[in-house]
């Protein structure tokens, strides 16, 4: 339970990502199927992944600079 607390923010972005992924699927055809849904939720999902990631490198630079 304390790893999934300490995660809570990554897990918000990756949900965030993949919503923002379905939005655009639904205002990119009006009635999307499911390859598409899926499709675009797993853009969501490396759009989000990548977020973290960025977040992720940052923190250990700013870390490494003060070591």
């Amino acid at each position: 339970m304390d790893y999934l607390k300490s995660r809570k923010n990554a897990y918000a972005v990756l949900l965030s990502g993949l919503v923002v992924g379905v939005v655009i699927a639904f205002l990119i055809n009006d009635d999307p199927d499911t390859s598409t849904l899926v499709a675009a939720g797993a853009i969501g999902v490396v759009i989000g992944e990548a977020i973290m990631f960025w977040r992720w490198s940052k923190q250990r630079k700013t870390k490494q600079r003060e070591d």
